[in-house]
């Protein structure tokens, strides 16, 4: 199991600060795709853009290291993937 640590508005959609994703061996992106099929069209449109893709404004980290974009990056069971969303405010 992959855990997400999730932050801003996905904390708020998931009603957790962390949920486990079942799998191995699992890109970042098909394992936020997981969470998004389990959390709805909000989560969904948090993290995806219409085609599909990772927005680029997603941040991602791996057990505390940057993943880069795009979400390519492996995960496998026990790895950690901290989410974190951008946020306005002033």
């Amino acid at each position: 199991m992959v855990k997400l640590r999730l932050f801003s508005a996905l904390r708020d959609i998931a009603g957790a600060k962390e949920v486990g994703v079942d799998g191995d061996r699992l890109s970042i992106k098909e394992a936020l795709d997981k969470f998004a099929a389990k959390y709805g069209e909000k989560a969904r449109n948090a993290l995806f853009d219409k085609q599909g893709e990772l927005l680029p404004s997603v941040l991602l980290l791996v057990n505390g290291e940057s993943a880069g974009q795009g979400g390519a990056t492996q995960v496998a069971s026990g790895d950690t993937v901290q989410v974190l969303l951008p946020t306005a405010g002033g």
